[in-house]
C-alpha cells in the first residue's frame, strides 16, 4: 500500500478518471493551518511546486497559519531554498520553559525573517505563483491585548459557533491578503471578508499575523495597509479552507495531513461540520494511516510536542518525520502513473 492517498471530490474525480492526474487540471493550491503537522509533507510540498508543476504554470496559492508560511516560501520563483530554511527554522525552535507570547513572537518573527530573507519582493511579484494569505482581525474582546479578555472572547466565539458558523462575523473579521487584485478567492460571502494588497513591505507582518495563535502569540497590531486592530491566525475562521471559492475555476490541489477538512478552528471537534460541497473540485493528497503509524510516537507532529518532550528530543522526532516524508515523493509519482488504481472519493 502506498504511503500517500489520493482523494477527490465528484467533479475532480471524474476529470482524473477521464484525463489522468495532470498538472494542467489545477489552477489553485491550498495549505491548511495545523502547526507542525505539515513537516512530513515538506518534501512533497517542494516536489509539487518545483517539479510536478512547470515553473511557468499559473497557480493561485492560499494558506492560513503554517499553511501560509508554506505557500509563501513555495512562491519563490528562484528555487526551494526559502522553504528549506522555513523547515529548518521551524524544527529548531527552542523554548526551555513555557514561553510568554512575547517570546514566541520573537522566535517566530526571526524564523520567518530567516526563511524569507531578501526574497519578499520576488515572492509577492511572482507572476506564476500568486500568493494569498488569510488573517483574522479580532473584534470586541478578541481584539484586546490582555489575555483574560482574549480568553473570554474565544469562549464566547466557541459558544456561538456551535449554533452557527456565521456567528464568527460578530467576533472576527476575515481578511484576505492577495498579491494580485483579481484573486480567485475574492468576493467570498460565506463570512464577512475584506481584501488587502500583499506586497514586499507587509509580507513578513502578514505571515506573523496569520501564525499568531490567540493566547499563544500576541497578534500583530496595525497590519500595514489594513484597518487598525490586532490581527491573528487565519485558521480561526478558515482552519482547513472549506471555501466557496474552491468551486470556481479549475481543480484545487490540497496537500493535507488529514483526509477531511474542518471549516474553522472552532469546528475541529464538530464532526458534523466537515467540508462537502465546496470540495467538489478539490484533490487531496494525504499520508496514509499506515505511514502516520511509522512517525515518531505513531502520530503527526503537533504543538503538544513542545510540552511533551525536551527540545532535543522534539527536534529529533521532527527531523525524523521530515526524513520519513521523503517517501511521499516517489509515492506521488506512482499515483501519477496509475491514478485510477488508487483514486478514492471524498
Amino acid at each position: 500500500m502506498l504511503p500517500l492517498q489520493l482523494l477527490a471530490g465528484p467533479e475532480a474525480e471524474a476529470r482524473i478518471r477521464r484525463e489522468g492526474l495532470l498538472p494542467e487540471l489545477f489552477d489553485k493550491v491550498i495549505a491548511a493551518s495545523g502547526g507542525p503537522k505539515w513537516l512530513p509533507l515538506a518534501a512533497l510540498d517542494r516536489h509539487l511546486l518545483y517539479r510536478f508543476f512547470p515553473t511557468d504554470h499559473p497557480l493561485s496559492l492560499l494558506g492560513t497559519s503554517s499553511g501560509a508560511w508554506r505557500c509563501a516560501t513555495l512562491s519563490d520563483p528562484e528555487d526551494d531554498q526559502a522553504h528549506r530554511r522555513l523547515q529548518q527554522g521551524y524544527i529548531h525552535q527552542r523554548y526551555e520553559r513555557p514561553p510568554t507570547p512575547a517570546e514566541v513572537d520573537a522566535v517566530c518573527e526571526a524564523l520567518l525573517a530567516a526563511a524569507v530573507g531578501d526574497r519578499a519582493h520576488a515572492i509577492t511579484s511572482n507572476p506564476h505563483r500568486r500568493l494569498n494569505i488569510i488573517v483574522c482581525r479580532g473584534r470586541h474582546l478578541n481584539g484586546r491585548r490582555h489575555r483574560a479578555a482574549q480568553g473570554a472572547g474565544l469562549a464566547v466565539t466557541a459558544l456561538t459557533n456551535l449554533l452557527s458558523r456565521r456567528s464568527l462575523d460578530w467576533h472576527w473579521r476575515r481578511c484576505l491578503m492577495s498579491a494580485q487584485p483579481d484573486s480567485p478567492f475574492s468576493g467570498m460571502t460565506d463570512l464577512a471578508s475584506v481584501q488587502g494588497l500583499l506586497d514586499a513591505d507587509n509580507l513578513l507582518p502578514t505571515l506573523l499575523a496569520t501564525g499568531s495563535i490567540p493566547l499563544v502569540l500576541s497578534g500583530v497590531t496595525g497590519l500595514p495597509g489594513m484597518a487598525p486592530g490586532r490581527y491573528f491566525d487565519g485558521g480561526v475562521t478558515d482552519y482547513h479552507l472549506d471555501l466557496p471559492a474552491l468551486k470556481g475555476g479549475g481543480l484545487t490541489l490540497y496537500p493535507h495531513f488529514y483526509p477531511h477538512a474542518a471549516p474553522g478552528w472552532f469546528d475541529k471537534n464538530l464532526r458534523w461540520r466537515r467540508a462537502r460541497d465546496n470540495f467538489n473540485k478539490v484533490v487531496i493528497l494525504t499520508p496514509s494511516p499506515a505511514f502516520i503509524a511509522t512517525l515518531p510516537g505513531g502520530k503527526l507532529p503537533d504543538r503538544t510536542d513542545f510540552s511533551a518532550y525536551d527540545s532535543d528530543t522534539r527536534i529529533r522526532h521532527w527531523e525524523r518525520a521530515v526524513a520519513l516524508g521523503e517517501a511521499l515523493v516517489p509515492a506521488l509519482e506512482e499515483l501519477r502513473a496509475d491514478p485510477l488504481a488508487h483514486l478514492r472519493s471524498l
